[in-house]
């Protein structure tokens, strides 16, 4: 049976007739200060999907709390290149030293049983004409950053959804690909007939100078973006990981958000 031509054009509205709320959460990393406010502000939006795009471990104290949070509340759960180190230890050779360091104090502490849900995560999920994955949706299990135009353009020729949201850098940033080329913007109203790369940021360790954790939400009816920033308790956060007997240099760079 032949598609008809009509259908090829409504697919790129789909989204906006579906009329969704997304909250798309990333790089918890074992922060259950910032998930438990994080998850509250999402009850308060209302949404109808919550997405994880994975690193649900390793920097701060709590993993097993986490894992359990998240597997109870997200509707898809993406597979992170810090949770894949928990079953294939080689790949934590490849991280920093503090993230090594971390990677392996979680190993001494995580529940099998969350090692075991790991294992069955994937790298990518599409619906609605998205996509989510961690890092990179060239190249999903390398987990490579994009962080740059020229990363962006290799990346969108990559996948064919409308919109591809990621985490993986903990860089809040929204490439835009359109007729008249590619750049960066902000968020906001977005414009069905282009393209986009969206990365989250992160809720459990924030990397662009704004300690407040970070996640987004996706209006698919109205076609808007927006990153949400919250004030969560930070001290508490940072003294867990002291007494956990993690490096010090994880306790202070989440006062900073750096």
């Amino acid at each position: 049976m032949s598609v008809p031509p009509w259908l090829h054009t409504s697919l790129l509205f789909e989204l906006i007739q579906q009329k969704l709320k997304y909250a798309i959460i990333s790089d918890i990393h074992a922060n259950t200060e910032a998930l438990d406010v994080c998850l509250k502000e999402i009850d308060r939006l209302k949404v109808d999907r919550l997405i994880c795009l994975g690193d649900l471990v390793d920097y701060c104290a709590e993993p097993n709390e986490v894992v359990k949070l998240i597997k109870e509340r997200c509707d898809v759960v993406i597979l992170g290149n810090h949770d894949e180190a928990q079953f294939n230890h080689p790949l934590s050779n490849g991280f920093s030293e503090n993230a090594r360091i971390s990677s392996i104090h979680t190993r001494d502490v995580i529940d099998p049983e969350w090692i075991e849900y790991f294992k069955t995560l994937e790298h990518t999920h599409s619906e609605s004409d998205i996509l989510f994955v961690h890092a990179s949706p060239f190249t999903p299990r390398a987990y490579k950053y994009v962080r740059s135009e020229e990363a962006a353009s290799e990346n969108f020729a990559a996948f064919d959804e409308k919109v591809c949201f990621i985490g993986h850098s903990h860089q809040p940033l929204i490439f835009e690909s359109s007729p008249g080329g590619l750049k960066l913007i902000s968020e906001g109203k977005l414009n069905p007939g282009h393209r986009y790369i969206i990365n989250v940021g992160s809720v459990g360790q924030p990397r662009d100078t704004d300690p407040r954790l970070a996640f987004g939400f996706f209006d698919t009816g109205e076609f808007e973006y927006k990153l949400i920033r919250v004030e969560y308790d930070i001290k508490s956060a940072s003294e867990k990981i002291i007494t956990e007997g993690l490096p010090e240099f994880l306790a202070r760079r989440l006062f900073n958000g750096d």
